[in-house]
């Protein structure tokens, strides 16, 4: 069924793809209620949140960012050989998170943060192995540094730059010194709007502040639950089948899982961030799971248990879309 689409690449993903992207963007438009709403101390929430209460023009936004977030998924996946050219399960995994965790009546900033942390290290993994790469280095701190200011949670990937950066390279003065500059840039240019307009000066260095003093357990809603049950579960099934057959057949792949497990753990802090609850938490950790539970699917060899496997992640997606239309 599902299974037979997503391992034949993309002239067999794009049809299932396509029409589950549209027929959810038709189903929220409608939705009478939104489950969760969003909390986050940021700038980007407190000021277009205000600015854009059109239903409509609010789920156009949350959806081209949950479609560049997918596409960028399908680069890091195939053009990066992370995976398997023809696997797309990581793409049809990412699809669902975004879909079942946006909130059709609010624009999610989470979902903007994403598309910009994903650009930084699609950039990222571009360098490996390569030479005259400061411009791809600069662009990557650049738009991860923008993300801070669309939420505040995204700081926890700053460190995870560098990381990565060690990871997939020889340590070159130059290469570090760039990435610090692009992370600098956008701060100095906000900063210097914010001092001309006398608005929310230090706004980043407050905000970091805040963050780190608010941590705090998040809210869950009682229809996420299965979702997040299932995501655990799946998880620790693929992190323990990966240190069972190994990384990958490739270095590049080999590295790139050790890049995802350092996400997993540097999205800890966002678990714990202020305002946090079982949307934001399912965004935060949307990039590592998708490639950990599609590596795994994709490596199961009975069709018939991967399609299983999908009809009961799709049931959980579908209990989130019953509570926003009243039915349980």
């Amino acid at each position: 069924m599902f299974a037979g689409f997503l391992n034949k690449g993309i002239r067999g993903s794009l049809v299932l793809l396509s029409v589950i992207f549209v027929a959810s963007a038709m189903l929220l438009y409608f939705a009478p209620k939104s489950l969760e709403f969003n909390n986050y101390p940021n700038l980007f929430y407190n000021y277009f949140s205000q600015k854009i209460p059109n239903r409509l023009v609010i789920i156009l936004l949350n959806f081209l960012f949950i479609g560049l977030g997918a596409l960028l998924i399908s680069l890091i996946a195939v053009k990066q050989e992370v995976t398997d050219k023809l696997n797309y399960f990581p793409v049809f995994i990412y699809l669902l998170l975004s879909i079942a965790t946006i909130n059709p009546q609010q624009i999610t900033p989470q979902i903007f943060t994403n598309v910009f942390v994903l650009y930084s290290i699609y950039k990222l993994l571009d360098t490996y192995r390569q030479e005259n790469v400061l411009n791809h280095l600069f662009e990557a701190a650049f738009w991860l540094s923008i993300s801070a200011y669309v939420t505040i949670s995204s700081v926890i990937s700053f460190p995870l730059f560098f990381i990565v950066l060690l990871i997939l390279r020889p340590f070159y003065w130059r290469d570090w010194a760039i990435a610090i500059l692009g992370f600098v840039a956008p701060i100095l240019m906000c900063e210097s709007i914010a001092y001309l307009s006398d608005f929310s000066q230090w706004y980043i260095f407050k905000s970091i502040g805040l963050f780190l003093q608010f941590l705090k357990p998040p809210s869950f809603s009682e229809y996420y639950l299965p979702l997040m049950a299932f995501l655990v579960i799946t998880l620790l099934i693929a992190i323990f089948q990966s240190f069972v057959y190994g990384f990958g057949n490739t270095v590049k792949k080999q590295r790139t899982k050790t890049i995802l497990f350092w996400f997993l753990f540097f999205s800890t802090f966002g678990f714990f961030s202020g305002g946090a609850n079982s949307s934001s938490v399912i965004l935060t950790y949307a990039f590592p799971l998708s490639f950990f539970i599609g590596d795994f699917l994709y490596g199961v060899k009975q069709t018939k248990i991967t399609n299983t496997i999908l009809v009961f992640f799709i049931l959980c997606v579908a209990i989130i879309f019953l509570g926003e239309y009243n039915a349980i």
